[in-house]
């Protein structure tokens, strides 16, 4: 009895401890005739001393990332955080905003024009001057090759939509951009903001927007709430795209994970020299459960290991806890 009391003094506070140990001697004192009447009260106390606290999975993770979130939309809590407020470059994941942005203020059947602006934006995703798409196929070809091409596109388009008088390409994106820094402040996103619409750097200390893991988080909770039909589209490898003009486009998908991530719902990449790696996810964790994982400040490779060690851990938590 007395190594059985040690080993559990071992797993329990000293209160609990404490407490214990006196019903275990209250079992053993007593007489049989009063223990029959107790029924299973010994089988109680074996229970309670042979049981071992249950290990929290988070707790054995080792993160790349300086930063990571995992929120149960349902809850709407945190069941993990790691520098979760801490302010850090966005990278693409910013064009989550730009696509928000976009559907919030027209109809996802305009029509845009890729322009010689657009085009000469850094990266090739093979977009050419003059090309007509909807919005709803260009958002979904931007969100997965994270087309800067595309992102500049919709924001000098909706920017000069939105313009009250004429104004220059430079001027519409402009505009666009203050629409995406007022629409974080209306959502109460107080670490997000966007100086582009493609989170590009800047330069070799200016990131092209910010934000915090816990709010990357939130801001795809809330793209799938408000669009699900766009963005669960980036839950595939690859889709095929077709422009106003009749040409097929591949959209490879830049999260290259995504086999080894069960139930996905949606994805969204993001790397600079100055964000490193980032990776924001939505996975379904059973019977409609939405759980949402972010990591900021990873590696190129990092980031997707990260996320794929809070997803398991994530199950295992859940498994132990619903």
């Amino acid at each position: 009895m007395n190594s059985v009391l040690y080993n559990l003094q071992k797993y329990m506070p000293s209160e609990l401890f404490f407490w214990t140990a006196a019903i275990c001697a209250f079992f053993l004192l007593v007489s049989p005739e009063e223990d029959f009447r107790l029924g299973y009260g010994r089988e109680v106390v074996a229970a309670i001393v042979l049981e071992k606290p249950k290990e929290n999975p988070y707790q054995r993770l080792e993160l790349t990332a300086k930063a990571a979130y995992v929120f149960d939309v349902k809850a709407q809590k945190p069941l993990f955080a790691k520098n979760a407020l801490q302010i850090l470059p966005l990278a693409s994941i910013t064009k989550i905003m730009t696509a928000i942005t976009a559907l919030s203020f027209i109809p996802e059947t305009t029509y845009i024009t890729i322009s010689t602006r657009a085009i000469s934006e850094e990266g090739d995703s093979g977009l050419k001057v003059g090309e007509r798409w909807l919005l709803r196929d260009l958002l979904k070809f931007m969100l997965l090759e994270s087309s800067n091409d595309g992102a500049v596109a919709i924001s000098s388009t909706v920017g000069g939509i939105l313009a009250t008088s004429t104004t220059t390409v430079e001027e519409n994106r402009h505009l666009f951009i203050g629409k995406m820094n007022e629409l974080a402040d209306t959502l109460n996103f107080s670490s997000m903001r966007f100086l582009n619409e493609s989170g590009l750097d800047i330069d070799e200390s200016h990131a092209g927007a910010y934000s915090s893991a816990s709010e990357t988080a939130r801001i795809l909770a809330y793209a799938l709430e408000r669009f699900p039909l766009i963005f669960s589209e980036t839950r595939w490898s690859e889709l095929q795209l077709g422009n106003e003009n009749g040409d097929e486009h591949p959209a490879i998908n830049t999260n290259k994970d995504i086999s080894t991530l069960p139930l996905l719902i949606s994805s969204k990449t993001g790397y600079t020299d100055l964000a490193g790696g980032n990776l924001v996810i939505a996975f379904d964790a059973g019977f409609n459960y939405p759980i949402i994982i972010s990591v900021l400040g990873s590696t190129i490779d990092g980031r997707f290991t990260d996320v794929e060690k809070l997803l398991w851990a994530t199950l295992e938590y859940l498994s132990q806890n619903l």
